[in-house]
């Protein structure tokens, strides 16, 4: 009697594209806005991704409060923001007191130079005057 031939199991192999996709926070939000819409429900959502219904409910949750800098993985640090914004806005600051400051010292809002770059006003105001009174 001949023996049957035997023929190994099915391996299915995983491609890219069969693979589950990384949840980006912009993925996230895509699906809370789908929510949002009513294109889907959470429950829909959750069964078509294999994700449970309290991570979608949560996602949601935090989309409507935090927009999506709360679905990052990382998410910005808001206290490092705030020192961020505040050294810009100090920069700003100290550049618009030192503006003040070349004003006043040079007596140039007395002279009809008010509203111009005070830089240039004391390029303007120093090349008007004489260069020996300066020895």
């Amino acid at each position: 009697m001949p023996k049957a031939a035997i023929t190994p199991p099915a391996v299915e192999i995983e491609t890219d594209a069969d693979s589950p996709q990384r949840w980006t926070a912009k993925r996230k939000a895509a699906l809370v806005i789908d929510i949002l819409r009513c294109k889907t429900t959470a429950a829909e959502a959750a069964r078509q991704h294999a994700l449970t219904l309290a991570e979608v409910e949560q996602w949601k949750e935090d989309f409507i409060t935090q927009g999506t800098e709360a679905l990052r993985s990382h998410p910005r640090d808001l206290a490092q923001q705030f020192e961020a914004r505040e050294k810009t806005l100090l920069a700003k600051v100290g550049e618009l007191t030192l503006h003040v400051d070349v004003l006043k010292s040079s007596s140039l809002l007395g002279q009809g130079l008010a509203g111009r770059d005070p830089v240039v006003a004391m390029q303007t105001n120093f090349s008007n005057r004489d260069p020996r009174r300066c020895l």
